[in-house]
């Protein structure tokens, strides 16, 4: 069995579209600064990138390093709630991360526990669950051996817990380095449009548009 990790970043990629298959390649993250404008003028130097925090129980915490254009740094530290947040952003903004190991074990055997966590999440105003995994890889079948889940009662209860708690759920990937960049993206706009609105440059990157 091909591990997930093992797969380069150039590998594959297979798409359905209009009725025939074609094949695509991974993409990689932009090398430029998330551009803000205002009047036509770009004020995007003015705009600080975002220090992400990263709960110091983090096993093994993503790497940001790729993403310079959207993050200053790191800094490690003991988070109530969550996995990741950005410095001045503590009470406001939170990601919980899960692999779909730990997703399923957590909803079989800390079931309880990780909803009354859930629970505390939606203190926060920005808050989400990014899986590392697609919403394929929950629904395909899991190896018995590991799990006795059903991939509908995993893929049900994601659902459901988005509806009751609000959390968004952000399925990502198995390779690590787009659920990374998913998580450096989503962190550095929500620091950017915050940091807009907080200094009176409103809610939006340009006029017009986002």
């Amino acid at each position: 069995m091909t591990k997930r990790s093992d797969i380069s970043e150039e590998r594959p990629l297979t798409f359905l579209f209009a009725g025939g298959w074609l094949i695509g390649r991974l993409v990689g993250p932009p090398s430029c600064r998330l551009i803000v404008k205002r009047n036509g003028h770009s004020i995007t130097r003015q705009i600080p990138k975002p220090i992400v925090l990263v709960d110091t129980r983090e096993k093994s915490p993503f790497d940001f390093s790729r993403f310079r254009n959207w993050i200053a740094e790191e800094k490690r530290q003991k988070l109530k709630v969550g996995d990741y947040s950005v410095e001045g952003m503590e009470t406001l903004l939170v990601l919980e991360r899960k692999t779909l190991t730990d997703l399923i074990t957590t909803l079989i055997q800390n079931r309880t526990r990780f909803f009354r966590m859930c629970e505390l999440l939606t203190k926060y105003r920005w808050r989400a669950l990014l899986v590392e995994a697609s919403y394929e890889d929950i629904k395909s079948t899991y190896e018995e051996e590991c799990t006795s889940a059903h991939p509908n009662a995993v893929s049900g209860t994601l659902d459901a817990l988005e509806a009751r708690f609000g959390i968004p759920v952000i399925y990502t990937s198995f390779f690590r380095p787009l659920a990374e960049e998913k998580a450096a993206s989503w962190l550095s706009k929500h620091f950017t449009y915050w940091y807009l609105e907080k200094n009176g440059l409103g809610r939006v990157l340009q006029e017009g548009d986002l």
